[in-house]
């Protein structure tokens, strides 16, 4: 093939990854999500309305969710749920994934098309977690945590713990800590106690928050 040739049908792929980019960026932006109530917990579901997507099928799902159909303690991602068209508007249900945490939505469109945005978020948390003390850092959450316990408590060393290999939650938003702490003074290894720490982030861009606390990692 000439060189002319390779450099125009080059230009012209260029040139539809561009428009399908914009286009995409396009549509996304006029896509109205919202889910209610504000966060949920292990036992009930939240309710999801999509507005401004046309077309005969829009799915969703909870991107890195467990099924909660699935085998403890193993990788099964949370499934698509079809959404009902309403007078314009898709509705539909989401069960909470058997992990606390929060988690982005995807919605997947007839023609394949899959869409997501970083305000689409689904926020699985117990009872008054959004009301707890926020901070810039997760550690700074952890650090207030452990000021707030009984006995005049200091942190004595933290470290990040990995997510297992079943637990595909966000590490931008959820991440899960292993702690010691001492009372105050104390500098013995043998008056140190351990905890693991989840916290979480209220979004992409949002502060830190203690989610939930546990002896285990996973307990």
């Amino acid at each position: 093939m000439p060189v002319r040739e390779k450099t125009f049908l080059s230009a012209l792929c260029v040139a539809a990854v561009l428009v399908g980019t914009a286009a995409t960026r396009a549509s996304r932006s006029n896509v109205r999500v919202k889910v209610q109530p504000r966060a949920i917990d292990l036992f009930h579901s939240a309710s999801i309305t999509v507005d401004g997507l046309t077309g005969r099928r829009v799915d969703v799902r909870l991107i890195g969710a467990i099924d909660r159909e699935g085998l403890a303690y193993e990788w099964t991602p949370y499934p698509w749920h079809r959404l009902r068209a309403v007078d314009g508007t898709w509705r539909g249900a989401l069960a909470p994934p058997p992990l606390l945490g929060i988690y982005q939505l995807q919605l997947r469109l007839d023609h394949g098309h899959r869409m997501s945005s970083r305000r689409w978020l689904i926020r699985v948390f117990p009872r008054g977690v959004l009301r707890r003390p926020s901070f810039p850092t997760p550690v700074g959450a952890v650090r207030n945590f452990v000021a707030h316990l009984r006995g005049d408590q200091v942190l004595v060393a933290v470290k990040r713990w990995p997510l297992a290999a079943f637990d595909h939650r966000d590490p931008r938003l959820n991440r899960l800590f292993v702690i010691a702490y001492a009372p105050r003074g104390h500098d013995k290894p043998g008056s140190r106690l351990g905890l693991f720490v989840t916290t979480v982030r209220n979004g992409f861009q949002g502060r830190w928050r203690v989610l939930e606390t546990s002896t285990g990692p996973y307990d």
